[in-house]
């Protein structure tokens, strides 16, 4: 009968030491998850009114694609293209016609390659189009698609010292050709078009 009194004993001991600590964690957890903080301070933000729009046209010519993008807003736009290659062997992919036609090839500092048109491009007007020629091994039995995505920005910003004309969301620089003979380049101070 002791023996039977002792486990009673035990058990209750136990059993209100396992609810006290329940209780305590529950306490712990419930102020974890209601404590708050609050933070002050402005994130600068800007709205442009009237943004550019643009698509991409892009045309199928055998295995090559033939790449142009068009300005559908009603303001002058500068343009990018990124062209996704896929990562088989034997699928290589080459742009022999873009730089007579205006584009130039940058790698940015997340090391991705865009092609940018070197001028902007006014409301309903399109850039010269360029060619994804792709050539296919032999050896490729994989069906693939090359893709092609396309940015743009305003082309609020001109800098004729720098030659940059524009600047995409991941803070690089469209360049643009220069329309002035060497040393007739505007100042830097003087209002340009877009300003």
């Amino acid at each position: 009968m002791a023996r039977t009194h002792f486990i009673k004993r035990t058990a209750a001991v136990v059993a209100v030491a396992l609810v006290v600590s329940l209780g305590a964690a529950a306490g712990t957890a419930y102020a974890y998850y209601t404590d708050t903080s609050r933070a002050n301070g402005m994130l600068s933000f800007k709205y442009d009114p009237n943004p550019p729009s643009t698509e991409v046209d892009e045309q199928p010519a055998g295995l090559n694609k033939v790449i142009s993008v068009r300005n559908t807003g009603d303001v002058d736009a500068m343009v990018r293209v990124k062209v996704f290659v896929p990562s088989i062997a034997g699928v290589t992919v080459e742009f022999p016609d873009a730089a007579a036609n205006g584009w130039t090839q940058q790698v940015n500092d997340n090391g991705e390659g865009w092609w940018y048109y070197t001028s902007p491009i006014g409301p309903g007007e399109s850039t010269p189009s360029f060619t994804a020629q792709v050539t296919i091994a032999d050896s490729v039995d994989q069906p693939f698609d090359i893709v092609v995505v396309q940015q743009c920005t305003s082309t609020k910003g001109y800098d004729p010292l720098n030659m940059t004309l524009g600047t995409f969301a991941d803070g690089a620089k469209s360049i643009v050709a220069s329309a002035f003979p060497a040393g007739d380049e505007p100042s830097s101070d003087q209002p340009q078009d877009g300003e």
